[in-house]
């Protein structure tokens, strides 16, 4: 049996309409500008209080963008009335299966993640299933660890692939982001539309999937939700919020530190140094937070993919696009090793490294 477990290739998704910030009236814009520098202004004594490089180097990213509640992002992609996320995700998977070069009839495993679910009671692993006319004996799960959805994706891929119980594994992630109704806060203009798909199997030895680290802290779950202020979601439309103002600025305040957390933590279980990382991947849900990481996790070496001021954040499709993206354009090549973080709120955040190609 072959342990070794990787990436075998990566389609995606972009919607053809472009919202730019001109979108927004004046007045909205305004009034954001002032939520925004009085969000620093909290961010910047909790900051204070932390004390840690991570901590000083997002204070000092902060500083620049406190007067963009854009935060950077400059345009984002908006999903078709017509379409479905599901639909989005159907199109980065043929892309996927196509790259990867295997017969959909051996995908034994589809996982799937939705920011903006187009049911509640459907994961739309089943639809894309169904769109695709998978085997019925392909277990087919949603998996939801909000932004950090990805990498327990592959995780759990790893397992059963590794194990034997499968072949192959399709892994699908989507943001409709913009379909959320308007909240007021400034995540209104941060998220744009977008789709991802991987197919994951078994590469050569030293190849694939070579360690991870996962970490959670549940007490922070309201920092970011999806729902009813004062209400329960079933109540009125939902909209994106945060429930506990502490735990949102912890999320923020320490997102760098965790990051430089689960990169070492990775590299010292595949027995690796940071110098011998070539492509970083991470989460972009904000502009700053590429350069960020990538300074706090001892990384500035590294190739990577900075996205956000076009797509702006596009939450689980993140890392995947990146690397699609970095594969494409010769930034990322075989042979390479990635290191990668990712955060949801919830509250988890991972870690991973892989070294590239089959």
């Amino acid at each position: 049996m072959r342990n070794a477990v990787g990436i075998l290739g990566i389609g995606t998704y972009l919607p053809s309409e472009i919202r730019t910030n001109a979108w927004w009236p004046d007045h909205v814009v305004q009034n954001w500008k002032e939520k925004a520098a009085r969000r620093v202004d909290k961010l910047h004594a909790e900051l204070v209080k932390e004390n840690t490089d991570g901590a000083r180097l997002t204070l000092a990213a902060l500083a620049e963008l406190a007067n963009d509640p854009f935060q950077g992002a400059r345009e984002r992609r908006v999903i078709p009335d017509d379409m479905t996320a599901s639909d989005m995700e159907t199109f980065a998977a043929r892309e996927a299966i196509a790259r990867a070069g295997i017969a959909k009839e051996e995908i034994g495993l589809v996982l799937s993640h939705q920011i903006c679910p187009d049911f509640i009671n459907v994961p739309s692993a089943a639809v894309v299933h169904g769109n695709l006319e998978l085997s019925e004996r392909c277990t087919s799960l949603a998996v939801d660890a909000a932004c950090n959805s990805f990498m327990m994706q592959l995780t759990l891929a790893q397992g059963m692939i590794a194990s034997g119980q499968i072949k192959y594994a399709l892994l699908t992630q989507s943001s409709a982001l913009t379909r959320f109704p308007a909240s007021g806060e400034l995540i209104d203009a941060w998220g744009g539309d977008a789709a991802s798909a991987v197919v994951v199997g078994a590469v050569s030895d030293g190849r694939g999937i070579l360690s991870h680290s996962h970490h959670t802290a549940g007490k922070l779950w309201g920092a970011l939700v999806c729902g009813v202020p004062g209400g329960r979601w079933q109540d009125d439309r939902c909209v994106i919020y945060s429930e506990d103002r502490l735990a949102n600025l912890d999320m923020v305040v320490r997102i760098a530190d965790r990051a430089k957390q689960v990169v070492d933590e990775s590299l010292v279980s595949a027995g690796l140094t940071h110098e011998d990382v070539q492509f970083f991947a991470t989460h972009q849900g904000f502009k700053w937070l590429l350069p960020v990481t990538k300074r706090a996790a001892s990384l500035t070496h590294t190739r990577s993919v900075d996205h956000f001021h076009f797509t702006g954040t596009i939450s689980s499709v993140n890392l995947p696009f990146q690397m699609a993206v970095g594969e494409r354009e010769g930034l990322l090549k075989p042979g390479d090793v990635v290191s990668c973080f990712q955060g949801g709120t919830g509250m988890t955040w991972s870690g991973m490294t892989i070294r590239w190609g089959r």
